[in-house]
């Protein structure tokens, strides 16, 4: 019997029975994948049905991957097919041995999910009970992508149908799975969730209900505790503010008052990984009902840094130039407000991926992709934007040319070329932002050296491209330019001035002489009269 293979689920939640159909909806494509992978098992036969099987069978074990028989669904195919693809698919497989009484996944895709409306749904579970009973297999559908869970309402009210229906949400480095119903041997569990982990060894952690009315503080509701570092002098105050010494003295007030509004400040004499642990420690402490707002006073806090504090339990952060009328219109608006995000589990790890990795500046293609991989993962922990941008070269240019005009200063940022393109990758940057990157990394005009340039963001794409590039790598088919690159770096070498005594001189070992030296001349006094 097959289950889904997480330590720390309960049998009733991880059984997957025979003759049985179960859908499970996923907003990450990535986790999805990951969350399915779990119910194959080494033991029996394994069908996956895929636009991409090639992301499930690189993701296996040694074992499972042995039993496991991996297709390509066609989009068109499915598109002009619909009702019956799933029959002519199961047609096709049962002609491949260990066909009956084996473990079936069939992917779609956001772009193939998006198909399904009420009717399509009901006609197509109809069919997939049929032929499960016929072979007695078991069947689950996997849905990914953030609008296939506005498809899961279709699916419940079908649910006669259905042995079970699951979804997993996936935000920053929090996983939380929950069981609508499941179907197991000894009856049907229902409204389950579990907090998973994708570590090395997944695993699975019962999450108890909450009295929402015990959470809620009455109290303090409207009460503000604020820095004085923020207030301009002779600034006049509404009564439910207080004014404290510093940031310290914000924190010890709001661990006595959990539904207050705190308003704590960042600045170049605040250490930030230390106000971010704090801010993760006082939201554990206090709950969901405390509200965290930091401002950021001299500018310190970069797109990076705000989302870090995000995902460590602040609610709102405050741009330097916001005043302090603003300020308090910013912090009326969060009154009643409750936090819903969910906490990570260790805010030392998050601060860990923050850092992401530390090369900058031209690298291999393999030791790129592998810093992309880096990169995304410290972005999936904290939010922080990253984007891979793809720059098409003019016809004929070499792709030295152009990396030789990269000046890059920032670590995350670097970037490769193979025959005919320049990859960047840009850490902590929006795709809104990336024309100024553009303009500030590259000495001279764009257009000049690229015909048109593409820009992702999404893991999905990231990862085809990636894997293509790397592909190539391993196949010989690209050049390394770091010697070529380290060649020209010498030879525009910034001439250094040398003064000793009354003379001077240019020390540029890489240009000649383009004149002979003076003859000297003596002087003589010349009398006035």
């Amino acid at each position: 019997m097959h289950k889904l293979n997480f330590l720390g689920i309960q049998n009733e939640q991880a059984e997957i029975t025979k003759s049985a159909t179960y859908v499970m909806f996923a907003n990450s494509e990535e986790f999805g994948i990951e969350l399915a992978l779990r119910s194959l098992d080494g033991q029996h036969n394994n069908f996956v049905i895929s636009q991409e099987p090639g992301r499930f069978l690189t993701k296996t074990d040694g074992q499972s991957q042995a039993r496991c028989q991996a297709f390509t669904l066609d989009h068109t195919f499915f598109v002009d097919n619909q009702l019956n693809a799933i029959s002519q698919i199961f047609e096709e497989l049962s002609f491949y041995s260990g066909f009956r009484n084996s473990h079936i996944i069939v992917h779609f895709s956001e772009t193939l999910a998006a198909r399904f409306d009420e009717n399509f749904v009901k006609k197509l579970l109809k069919k997939t009970k049929r032929l499960s009973d016929k072979y007695k297999t078991s069947l689950v559908f996997l849905m990914t992508g953030k609008s296939a869970l506005e498809k899961l309402t279709h699916f419940v009210k079908y649910s006669a149908l259905l042995d079970g229906v699951a979804h997993l949400n996936s935000h920053l480095m929090n996983h939380a799975l929950i069981f609508d119903f499941w179907r197991h041997s000894h009856g049907v569990c229902s409204k389950v969730k579990y907090q998973l982990s994708f570590d090395d060894s997944p695993s699975a952690q019962l999450e108890q209900q909450q009295d929402e009315e015990n959470a809620f503080y009455q109290q303090n509701l409207e009460q503000v505790f604020i820095a004085k570092e923020l207030l301009p002098s002779e600034t006049k105050l509404p009564p439910n503010y207080h004014v404290c010494d510093d940031n310290q003295s914000v924190l010890e007030k709001a661990k006595t008052n959990k539904g207050a509004t705190v308003v704590l400040y960042a600045s170049r004499d605040v250490e930030k990984a230390q106000l971010a642990a704090q801010c993760y420690k006082l939201r554990e402490l206090c709950g969901p009902w405390l509200k965290i707002v930091i401002k950021n006073k001299d500018g310190v806090l970069r797109h990076h840094d705000e989302c870090v504090f995000l995902t460590l339990g602040v609610n709102l952060i405050l741009h330097t130039t916001t005043d302090i009328s603003r300020l308090m219109s910013q912090v009326q608006a969060l009154q009643g407000v409750k936090f819903a995000r969910v906490l990570p589990k260790d805010y030392k790890a998050v601060l860990a991926h923050a850092n992401g990795v530390e090369e900058k500046g031209y690298l291999t293609p393999t030791h790129f992709t592998d810093a992309v991989k880096k990169q995304r993962a410290s972005s999936l922990s904290t939010g922080v934007s990253g984007v891979l941008v793809v720059l098409d070269l003019i016809k004929g240019l070499d792709p030295i040319d152009a990396l030789r005009l990269f000046s890059v200063k920032r670590n995350g940022d670097f970037y490769t070329a193979n025959r005919n393109q320049v990859l960047l990758y840009l850490h902590g940057c929006r795709e809104n932002d990336v024309t100024n990157a553009l303009e500030r990394l590259f000495r001279l005009a764009i257009s000049e050296f690229f015909t048109a340039h593409s820009i992702y963001s999404q893991d999905l794409y990231i990862e085809d491209i990636c894997r293509n590039l790397k592909r190539d790598d391993e196949n010989k088919e690209l050049e390394d330019y770091s010697i070529g690159l380290l060649e020209s770096a010498v030879e525009e070498q910034v001439p250094t001035m040398s003064t000793s005594g009354r003379t001077s001189s240019i020390n540029d070992i890489s240009r000649l002489p383009t004149r002979k030296p003076c003859t000297p001349y003596t002087l003589t006094l010349v009398d006035s009269e």
